[in-house]
């Protein structure tokens, strides 16, 4: 026998008008296009039993009087889609089939004979030594005829098994015997068979699966040895569907098995999670679940006792042993994922052509399980699955392979770590939530975490401890609580184990408080607390005994309460953490604190805080111990002193047993500012204004913008308040100023307490005119009056730009007026340099500095004490 598909006919010819065509030709033409319906059966809606065909026993008095078979539709792997028919019309011509309907409900099979299939020779019901397996044919009182006996004389019902068989074989016809033969030809017979077999029968049709194969050499992939290979599927796994949970950590049976009195250590607390990772051997079960399902979806199997390894190591560690416990947990819900998913997953893109091409099996008789592993189901094709079940089974497993193959810990790793809250999701699935801590990121693990953001090839958003590097968008990875969190339900809290208490605790506060998150923190302690007023901390056996729903969850829930444990001052490190569902130890006492000033003076004296309640634990929320707080007598007080230098300049607040509070003060440095004078613009012709511009800087990166300025320009008690702008720069105004009596300029730099003094003298600039020392007068006989002041003209001239290599330049006076002219370059602008010639009318300018400068020339005469001043001549120096 040949199955239709087992040669697939892909093209055919057209025929022409009064074309001759020779059989092969028009047998082309129904077979191309017979394949082409068959395949798009097979390939674009799937094979197996669409629907209906359920078998049910019908007793008379007790005794099997019939077995009815309801209406249904299944499609062989051959493509031959099947329905129970009955005889509508009988054709009287010998070569023409009969007419069939289906348009019924059930049919009734009465009658039952031992069924031969010399006729096809079926391979599926033959066995290895080539004889046929027993089969026995159903028929209804309508179709049974001598052969058949009752349907009450089948022995052993309740063992044997149902099939719908299409008997396809093709049927030889007598010679014509007159000239017409166009009624005569190949018939092709398609009887559709409902057979009963026995156990070993239905064994023999799937094919031998008692050995186990081997795994494939190169991929690992593994064949089973069936001849039927589409019918296996996990799903038939004997209690597949069984949810694996990791036993519960009840951490209150510490107490109730010890007393509430007894004292407990670390160790104690470990104790808990190895029992519990031993009673299931260590999630032995799941991996030869997920090995099973494995073999028969062709997939590499996982190796449980390399995993059991890491575990049995990471148990040896005296923190990090609860992340142990974790991985299995998450292990386990990864199986309760794919078993979710199992029920759906019956799909086959290219199903095995030679599975079952002509029967299809409808299961045993009578059964008792709601899932028959000897019925066929239906295997959609992938274009029908719209959830994408089979591969997100495929895309779970291999998720599975990778957190088994990936989990890590070790205490020096987290002596690495640093405290890290991550959004994530308190319900399942695990795909939803956030990465762990405790696995190896490698971008194979990102891409089986969520099979949706893997699919929309964004598998680098995953959220995680340590995923920031594997995704373009840092920005989320690293600000993940500073956006939307509103779906998130679910805190990670991860980085503390291992970490001394009192750090890790003020961290995690710290990221809580500054990103208003919602969750509580308490610190517990296995050494008793002697006086302990500090509402944040308490003992771990009077916490317990409150507080008996202790879980570890690897963080906290919105609205709930973070716990993390440490044994004693002497071993103050984080070895294990909790959380409750709900928000307990909120201080419900009022709490304020506040201080004198918002702003104060490094080297200022200690002000007082004012605390409530009376005797509260006063706190700075900062890392450093140098923070200023200071108790004396009882009494708390903020010393500026006692402040870091990293701190100066930063906000400081602080909590009162440990909930915060706006109390907030910033200390600041002394001052250490410069104030120079830029330029002065002198009066000319008749205006009285001479106009100083400042430069103010401040040293060691301090803020010129934390201090105010008190100015005064009279050298009096007059003082004016002017603020530097954003360059630093200050302009004043002084009219009717002497030159003979020039002010001394005062600046007052006041910042949080802190006082600077600050004097500029000399800071006008009197051209030189030497002095004449007169011997004689001589009048003349004409009119003293009679004398003019002479007319003196000053001019500059040089380069406008000069580039720094050039080590200097040259500026050229030139002057009109008597002879008896003397001159003075001066530099109203710009940086330090050397002047050489400042006497001449030729000006050499040495040790250049990049800025812009100004210079200008004055001539005086002697005689007479005329005078005047160039233009001002701008010069710009280059890098």
């Amino acid at each position: 026998m040949n199955n239709q598909l087992s040669n697939i006919s892909t093209q055919y010819r057209k025929f022409s008008k009064g074309q001759y065509i020779e059989h092969t030709q028009f047998n082309e033409f129904l077979d191309f296009f017979e394949d082409q319906d068959r395949l798009s059966r097979l390939l674009l809606q799937g094979v197996g039993v669409v629907c209906g065909l359920k078998p049910n026993l019908m007793y008379t008095n007790k005794i099997l009087s019939s077995i009815q078979l309801s209406q249904g539709a299944a499609l062989t792997t051959d493509g031959d889609l099947l329905t129970l028919n009955n005889t509508s019309a009988v054709s009287g011509d010998l070569y023409v089939s009969d007419l069939k309907t289906i348009n019924i409900e059930s049919k009734n099979y009465t009658h039952f004979k031992v069924y031969d299939n010399f006729k096809v020779k079926y391979p599926s019901f033959y066995d290895d030594d080539k004889k046929q397996i027993e089969l026995w044919e159903l028929a209804t009182a309508q179709e049974a005829n001598s052969d058949f006996q009752p349907i009450s004389n089948l022995s052993d019902v309740e063992n044997k098994y149902l099939l719908l068989y299409l008997e396809d074989y093709e049927k030889e016809v007598k010679p014509c015997r007159g000239v017409d033969c166009d009624n005569h030809g190949i018939q092709q017979i398609r009887n559709l068979k409902v057979l009963v077999t026995t156990a070993q029968g239905i064994i023999n049709i799937l094919g031998d699966d008692s050995v186990l194969p081997l795994p494939d050499p190169i991929d690992g992939s593994i064949t089973p040895n069936r001849k039927d290979r589409i019918q296996p599927h996990p799903l038939f796994i004997e209690d597949i569907l069984r949810a694996e949970k990791q036993e519960r950590v009840i951490v209150e049976r510490l107490i109730l098995e010890k007393g509430v009195d007894a004292k407990f250590s670390s160790s104690d607390v470990k104790g808990l999670y190895s029992a519990a990772l031993e009673t299931n051997s260590y999630g032995e079960i799941v991996f030869e679940r997920i090995n099973a399902i494995s073999q028969i979806m062709g997939l590499t199997i996982v190796g449980h006792q390399g995993f059991k390894s890491a575990l049995e190591y990471c148990l040896t560690q005296t923190t990090g042993f609860q992340y142990a416990y974790d991985v299995v947990k998450d292990l386990m819900d990864t199986y309760f994922e794919i078993i979710k998913l199992l029920p759906k997953s019956f799909t086959k893109g290219f199903p095995d052509l030679n599975s079952f091409p002509k029967h299809i099996m409808l299961g045993k008789l009578v059964s008792n399980t709601q899932l028959d592993s000897f019925r066929h189901q239906f295997y959609n094709s992938p274009v029908l699955d719209d959830e994408k079940a089979t591969e997100r089974v495929k895309a779970l497993i291999n998720r599975f392979h990778q957190q088994a193959q990936n989990f890590r810990y070790s205490s020096s790793f987290e002596d690495e770590a640093q405290i890290k809250i991550t959004p994530s999701q308190k319900l399942n699935p695990l795909s939803n939530k956030a990465v762990p801590f405790y696995y190896q990121i490698t971008k194979e693990l990102l891409k089986t975490w969520n099979f949706d953001k893997t699919s929309n090839r964004s598998f680098g958003d995953n959220l995680g401890y340590a995923i920031n590097f594997f995704t373009p968008n840092t920005q989320i990875q690293d600000d993940s609580l500073h956006f939307n969190i509103d779906k998130n339900s679910f805190y990670n809290i991860e980085g503390h184990q291992g970490m001394d208490y009192q750090m890790a605790f003020e961290q995690i506060k710290k990221i809580k408080d500054e990103l208003q998150l919602g969750f509580d923190i308490m610190v517990l302690s296995l050494e008793d607390l002697v006086d302990n007023k500090d509402l944040y901390k308490a003992y771990f056996n009077e916490y317990l005994e409150k507080h008996p729903g202790l879980e570890h969850k690897r963080g906290a829930e919105r609205g709930g309460t973070f716990v993390i444990v440490y044994e004693s001052l002497e071993n103050p490190k984080v070895f294990a953490d909790f959380s409750l569902p709900y928000i307990c130890c909120t201080p419900k006492i009022e709490a304020d604190l506040s201080l004198p000033n918002t702003v104060i003076c490094a080297e200022a004296s200690r002000i007082p805080f004012k605390v409530l309640p009376l005797g509260g634990v006063v706190k700075a929320v900062v890392d450093s111990e140098l923070n200023g707080v200071e108790i004396i007598d009882g009494k708390y007080f903020f010393n500026p002193k006692l402040v870091s230098d990293d701190l100066h300049g930063q906000v400081i607040t602080f909590t009162v047993n440990g909930k915060p509070t706006n109390c907030r003060i910033k200390v600041i440095a002394e001052p250490k500012v410069k104030v120079v004078v830029d330029y002065v613009f002198y009066p000319e012709g008749n205006s009285i204004a001479t106009t100083v511009n400042f430069i103010v800087s401040a040293e060691n990166g301090q803020d010129i913008t934390d201090y105010t300025y008190s100015w005064n320009f009279w050298d009096n008690d007059s003082w004016v308040t002017l603020q530097p702008d954003s360059k630093g720069y200050v302009k004043y105004t002084l009219y009717n100023v002497v030159p003979t009596r020039i002010p001394t300029i005062k600046v007052k730099v006041n910042g949080g307490g802190c006082t600077q003094d600050i004097e500029i003298r000399d800071w006008y600039d009197v051209p030189l005119v030497p002095s004449v020392a007169i011997k004689s007068i001589r009048f003349s006989d004409v009119n003293c009056c009679q004398y003019t002041i002479p007319t003196v003209t000053a001019k500059a001239m040089g380069p406008t730009s000069v580039g720094l290599k050039d080590v200097f330049f040259k500026l050229n006076g030139e002057a009109q007026g008597p002879s008896s002219l003397i001159y003075s370059w001066a530099k109203l602008k710009g940086p330090i340099v050397t002047l050489t010639g400042v006497n001449t009318l030729d000006l050499q300018v040495d040790d250049l500095v990049v800025g812009e400068y100004e210079f200008q020339l004055t001539a005086v005469d002697v005689d007479s004490g005329a005078f005047a001043k160039s233009d001002i001549l701008f010069v710009n120096v280059y890098r």
